[in-house]
């Protein structure tokens, strides 16, 4: 029987619910070794399998993930709209962090959450906190290039420029660690399937290693869904809505966004079928969607093969 542990995590705090009864330790080290020793007579009290269920929090919740893993304690990160969601459909407007963890406590109770399946390595892992840092510096570096345009003194121009080299500097260091992290055989195995297609660059193949683990093990349904590339019905009664994406996971779908733009160049299979798709009356965007989910879905079938890109691929993916 599943005994579900709701944590609310916070910037310094991890309020906790657990059978209505309610703790609070520190989101570090020493607080999480407390929570440890909190579940262990838990568990001996109601003689129950803890499941530990969080929201996602942009990182706060890293450490306690990392560490309930490696002490073998099954855990589920929960979207947070989700939260909100069943939140309101109780009715529920007060906020506070005992009632959020008591809220996402019963939250797993009702929906029966299941463990997460854990499917990136260590190496995988800092692969993507890599890849995320050196996207940041992209973004400062275009945010201060930006800045020259406008009419500064030689001063700041030279601030402006100064910092510009910097993050130049930090990216190329980025991209050194990147490369020895992506040495071990069997990821490199899997970034020369990747990259044998047409307009899959190398920090792409690693996007999709890192931020998609479930390639080449879920199906094409269940992967399209889980990048946000499914369109959705918007029918009631006689009315028929425009079909819609929505959701999903935003940093896979810019990734492979610009390799479908790359691909209409150079990926004849896909550029023709984008023609077909536009020829058809099909707006600009709605077909580079329609490319986007066939190249994952091409991508999915070469790394469930083992076997590198070929052009007939795009026909039966």
């Amino acid at each position: 029987m599943n005994m579900y542990v709701g944590i609310d995590v916070g910037k310094l705090e991890l309020e906790i619910n657990c059978k209505n009864e309610s703790f609070q330790v520190s989101n570090n080290q020493c607080g999480i070794k407390k929570l440890i020793s909190i579940l262990t007579k838990l568990v001996d009290k109601y003689n129950a399998i803890p499941l530990i269920v969080c929201e996602a929090t942009g990182g706060y919740e890293r450490l306690l993930v990392k560490q309930m893993r490696v002490n073998h304690y099954a855990v589920h990160v929960a979207h947070p709209n989700k939260i909100r969601a069943f939140a309101k459909s109780k009715g529920l407007l007060a906020k506070t962090d005992k009632i959020d963890a008591s809220l996402i406590a019963d939250y797993a109770c009702v929906m029966q959450v299941t463990a997460d399946d854990y499917l990136l390595s260590e190496t995988t892992e800092k692969i993507g906190e890599l890849l995320k840092r050196r996207d940041q510096l992209l973004a400062d570096k275009h945010r201060e290039q930006a800045r020259l345009d406008k009419e500064y003194g030689d001063d700041i121009n030279r601030s402006i420029q100064s910092h510009v080299k910097w993050i130049e500097k930090e990216i190329t260091r980025i991209d050194k660690l990147l490369e020895e992290e992506s040495q071990q055989e069997a990821l490199q195995s899997q970034i020369i399937l990747l990259t044998s297609v047409p307009s899959i660059g190398r920090l792409t193949a690693l996007g999709l290693l890192a931020f998609l683990p479930e390639i080449g093990q879920a199906n094409h349904e269940q992967l399209v869904a889980l990048v946000g590339l499914a369109p959705f019905n918007r029918d009631s009664g006689s009315y028929k809505g425009k079909r819609y994406i929505q959701g999903g996971r935003g940093i896979i779908r810019k990734a492979l966004y610009m390799a479908a733009i790359s691909s209409l160049r150079w990926n004849k299979p896909l550029a023709n079928f984008y023609q077909r798709l536009r020829s058809r009356g099909k707006p600009a965007k709605v077909a580079i969607t329609a490319v986007m989910r066939k190249l994952l879905l091409v991508l999915n079938s070469i790394i469930k093969r083992q076997s590198p890109w070929q052009e007939n691929i795009c026909q039966h993916a």
